[in-house]
């Protein structure tokens, strides 16, 4: 998946956390959709017109339905992340990670 469609959704996050209508998400709820596997309809039901997931296919979601859910259980998010009460946040970070492990060493 290509840097641009993680930095799209990354400003859209951000944008809803911003807005500051969304600060109820907890980092609990966000991991239970990931590993559910429905954490795109969640966010598109709970952000509503604040998030555009428009640029990500099937093939994008699934690859970071799974990604998310090996950082998951694999990361300390408020150790190595700084990542305490905010589920969005989580997400944001997330796309960062993304976004390292994709540029060349």
């Amino acid at each position: 998946m290509r840097i641009s469609k993680l930095t799209y959704l990354a400003f859209h996050l951000n944008g809803a956390l911003g807005s500051g209508k969304h600060d109820g998400v907890s980092v609990a709820e966000v991991k239970s959709r990931i590993e559910a596997g429905d954490i795109f309809s969640y966010l598109e039901n709970s952000l509503g017109d604040d998030i555009d997931l428009s640029a990500l296919d099937e093939a994008d979601r699934r690859e970071l339905i799974d990604e998310w859910a090996d950082l998951a259980v694999a990361v300390d998010e408020c150790r190595k992340m700084g990542v305490q009460r905010n589920g969005l946040c989580l997400l944001v970070a997330y796309l960062l990670e993304g976004m390292q492990r994709r540029l060349p060493p």
